[in-house]
Formats: C-alpha cells, structure tokens, sequence
C-alpha cells in the first residue's frame, strides 16, 4: 500500500528529473523518486537473480542462429535486453547469467548498450551442462543475496510484475515459488497441479491427463535453500517432481502473456505479439 506525502527537492535535482521525464527515459516524477529510494531501502537490495542462458535448444531440426538464444532479436531487442528489464523494475542490480563458455564478448557488448552502469556477473558453462549444475557452479563462483530468482534462458515474460511475486512468496512463508501460467499446450511443458495456492505436483511433459496450469520457468527460492539441497542434474527432470515433499511450495499465478521461445513458430509469433 502506498502513502502519499509532500517533500521539498533542490531545484537543480528537480530540473534533472524534469529532464528524464521529459526525454521519456522516466515516466514521471514520482516514478524517479520513488526508484531512487527503492534502491535504498527497498526489498530488491537483499535479492540476486541467476539467469540461465547457457543452452540453445530448438524443436524439430538444428539450432537456426549462429548466436545464442538469449541474444535473438524480439522486436529489435534481445531477450536477455528484455529480461533484465523487468529485473531492473525492481531495481534489482545483483544479476549474474550462466551463458556458453566461448560467448561472453557477445554478452558483455550486449548488455553494455543498453545497461551501460550495471555490473552484471558471468558464469561460463558448456552449453550441455544441466541446469542443476549450472546453478550450483554459479553459487560457488559468487557471492548472492539470500533470496534468488531464477529465471530460463528461452523465456519471454508480458508484463510480470517482479515486486508483487516476490511479496507474494514472501506473504506466503515459501520455500520455493513457482511462476505460473495457464496455456493450451501443456503436453510440452512442465505441469503444476496446486490446491488454493500450495503446489501439490510437478510433472515434466505429461503423457495423459495433463494439466493446463504451466511453470513458466521463473522461481523464487534462498540462497540457504539452494545450498542445502545437492541431490539433483536436471530441475525439470529431477528436483521439482520431488520438491513438493521436501518443502513448502506455492504458486503464483499471472495473467500476463509468456513465450516460450523453442521453435521458429514461437519465435514469430512473439516477434509479431511484443510491441
């Protein structure tokens, strides 16, 4: 809940936020100040995020791109663009990519266009390296905050709203969170039945009676949490048809439109739906 309240600003502070404002940069003066104390004081300051963008998969033939996956152009912005993005709505700046092992200069280029003052940390892998791995590569290699978001490498999220799913999870007393999103092909993807909002089960590409509420392959979990469990390869395979059992494990879900970019038609259709 928010609170309306008068403050009084130098007049040169005032102007350069005019000036933001104005160059469509900001939105508006509230919006700036209320950035610049989130990023004081606010919950993103105890939060890291891992994205995965290590593997390049593509159904029916070899992968088309001579780049990696995170680095297509949806609507003349890469996915990776687009993704830390929406982390940045949160002002969360603790951002480290698990990314091939012989792209990095791609990244780095990348990401310095568009977030030309963020450090953002890279983890190395063979793009054949699961998941599970690759996640605890990257907690040995850096330090992060206790509480991590996880996020796929091949993932185009609408509108999420990263700050009312954390609040969720946290209102929640959550072990692990999951993002979810109801779809229309779930016999390709990972199926979540939850009773109110607790997960109850996890199947990976179900072979009968499928459900249509879907992992959309975002998840929030703790540092602590992640470092206590080292029992698995694969997530999808592996961890979360266990997880109900282990722990706490709820679901939110959004409204909002997702991608999953695994072949040429996703591929289209989320270069013609994103504006």
């Amino acid at each position: 809940m928010k609170k309306k309240i008068t403050i009084s600003l130098d007049e040169e502070i005032l102007r350069q936020i005019d000036t933001s404002v104005t160059k469509g940069t900001e939105k508006n003066r509230s919006y700036v100040i209320e950035k610049v104390l989130r990023e004081q004081y606010g919950d993103a300051n105890n939060i890291s995020v891992i994205i995965f963008a290590h593997d390049d998969k593509w159904d029916n033939r070899e992968y088309p791109f001579s780049l990696p996956k995170t680095l297509l152009k949806i609507k003349n912005k890469s996915v990776i663009v687009r993704q830390i993005e929406m982390f940045q709505a949160f002002s969360i700046s603790s951002i480290t990519i698990c990314i091939p092992n012989w792209s990095t200069l791609l990244f780095q280029e990348e990401i310095a266009k568009y977030f030309p003052k963020l450090s953002v940390r890279f983890t190395e892998h063979d793009p054949k390296l699961w998941t599970w791995k690759a996640l605890k590569k990257s907690l040995k290699s850096w330090e992060f905050h206790e509480n991590i978001i996880i996020s796929n490498w091949d993932t185009l999220y609408w509108s999420i709203d990263i700050e009312t799913y954390y609040k969720y999870h946290k209102a929640q007393k959550s072990d692990f969170s999951f993002a979810l999103k109801f779809v229309m092909n779930p016999e390709q993807l990972g199926n979540v039945t939850i009773d109110g909002n607790k997960v109850l089960e996890f199947v990976e590409k179900p072979k009968a009676k499928p459900s249509y509420l879907t992992s959309c392959w975002m998840y929030i979990t703790t540092k602590k949490f992640l470092e206590t469990h080292d029992l698995w390869n694969h997530l999808e395979d592996d961890f979360f048809p266990k997880i109900p059992k282990l722990c706490r494990v709820t679901g939110f879900i959004y409204q909002g439109q997702w991608e999953h970019i695994q072949n040429d038609s996703a591929y289209e259709r989320a270069d013609g739906q994103l504006m």
